[in-house]
């Protein structure tokens, strides 16, 4: 399996359009990692996809998606960290193999990773993993049998 696919502008421009944000800011990427970078109109620029995530969330006035309470709160910032480290670390069917597990374990008695309610940290973990989930619903298809895998994955 390929590595992982990095944050990037196209992830941002994403999250912007489900906040119902105009489209309009500039995203561009730094350094060997490509960290994404938002450059904005009123000072530096942003770095680093969870913080350019939240003054997104922020400026689109839906902090509920940060969490409610200290605890809310602190189990999301827990999966965006999980999200930067772990997932888009992956280098591996390995680290794939542990990822998907860990996430399974988690969701087991949760409807979403912060428990009950739906967070950034559910958008970012689905954009980070959605490359990995295409690849096995289209290695499964080819297993099945099916001649065009495309026509599942959608």
């Amino acid at each position: 399996m390929a590595a992982a696919a990095r944050p990037g502008p196209e992830e941002l421009a994403l999250l912007e359009k489900l906040l119902g944000l105009p489209k309009g800011n500039k995203y561009g990427v730094q350094g060997e990692r490509k960290v994404p970078v938002l450059q904005t109109n009123n000072g530096p620029g942003l770095t680093g996809l969870i913080t350019i995530a939240a003054h997104l969330v922020k400026q689109a006035r839906k902090d509920q998606l940060l969490g409610s309470t200290a605890e809310e709160k602190a189990v999301v910032q827990q999966w965006l960290e999980y999200r930067v480290t772990q997932v888009d670390g992956c280098s591996s069917k390995e680290d794939t193999r542990i990822i998907l597990k860990n996430l399974n374990i988690h969701l087991e008695d949760k409807v979403y990773l912060a428990g009950n309610i739906f967070t950034l940290a559910d958008v970012l973990m689905y954009y980070g993993l959605h490359h990995v989930m295409l690849w096995i619903c289209q290695k499964k298809c080819i297993l099945c049998g099916v001649q065009n895998a495309s026509v599942y994955v959608m």
